[in-house]
């Protein structure tokens, strides 16, 4: 095996990017100077190449950001959210949390912490990351609230995490930047509030969090036709449900049938069920917010009458 090829082999273990050091133990420096210079090679971080053939990639790019960095790191904020696989990071910020000095290249944030526990960091598709957990706390220092709720109700919907672990990871810091918002989300979740299972219904609720309408509880179970009924959004002083009606979700016969008895069972119970689309969502939400107001107007006296049926 020559020695262009043992660089080869291990370059593409690592995402087509090799370290200087790492080079050296099979080229010469004049050797690897020859390959930079006549550009089969490209330095993409201090002391880190892309070799020839290697195209580009958001992964590309943090691997060689983690042989540069080398210790004390883990990427963090967007970054980690991102490698985790949260609906509303996309690949593409670079965000590192740092535990020592390191000038940081111009297109990487560097986030200096005074320690990073063993505790907070695993490894994700590879790469050291912060946790679930640490992640959603970064976030909270720096995201809006929307997508702070949006990515905690994802994290508790795909269980990743458990609401205990939210209300243990929060009570342990004791100050930080949202960290009150962070602490608001545990009691919302703690009080019965259910995370929103997909970005619908996430958007969703933000439509009607922004609203001047009552706010409704979310995933709430209620008792109709002798079954448990779960709703997306319930007034509960109104008799009002609001559900996001995604093709995603209801488009197979069993779940077809299923959310049609849901519906006629709700309709029985006298409920009012509203069923919002993603694109009557995007293309008319002040017409929606209307026609709810104007139901939940009309239902102010149906708890007292449910109070009578019951």
């Amino acid at each position: 095996m020559t020695n262009d090829v043992k660089c080869l082999k291990l370059a593409t273990k690592q995402w087509g990017v090799i370290r200087r050091d790492q080079a050296l133990k099979w080229l010469s420096p004049q050797q690897l100077q020859r390959r930079l210079d006549g550009g089969a090679w490209v330095s993409v971080m201090p002391c880190v190449y892309r070799v020839e053939g290697a195209p580009p990639s958001w992964m590309q790019d943090l691997k060689a950001i983690a042989l540069w960095a080398g210790r004390g790191f883990a990427f963090s904020h967007q970054t980690a959210a991102a490698l985790h696989g949260f609906r509303r990071y996309p690949e593409g910020p670079k965000v590192v949390s740092v535990s020592r000095h390191l000038a940081a290249p111009s297109n990487v944030t560097l986030v200096r912490v005074k320690k990073l526990k063993s505790t907070d960091v695993e490894v994700v598709k590879g790469l050291k990351a912060t946790k679930v957990m640490r992640t959603l706390v970064d976030l909270a220092a720096v995201a809006p609230q929307k997508d702070v709720r949006a990515a905690s109700d994802e994290a508790l919907s795909r269980q990743w995490i458990t609401v205990d672990d939210f209300a243990t990871a929060v009570g342990k810091v004791e100050s930080a930047r949202g960290i009150a918002f962070l602490r608001t989300l545990v009691g919302e979740y703690q009080g019965g509030d259910g995370p929103c299972e997909s970005e619908l219904e996430s958007v969703l609720f933000e439509l009607l969090d922004a609203a001047e309408l009552p706010r409704p509880v979310r995933q709430r179970v209620v008792k109709s036709g002798g079954r448990v009924r779960r709703t997306d959004f319930l007034f509960e002083d109104y008799g009002v449900v609001v559900e996001a009606d995604s093709f995603a979700y209801h488009s197979s016969p069993t779940a077809f049938e299923k959310d049609r008895e849901r519906y006629n069972s709700l309709t029985a119970r006298n409920f009012r069920v509203l069923q919002w689309t993603w694109k009557a969502i995007q293309e008319r939400p002040d017409e929606l917010l209307s026609e709810l107001a104007a139901v939940l107007a009309s239902r102010v006296s149906w708890k007292h009458r449910q109070a009578k049926i019951s």
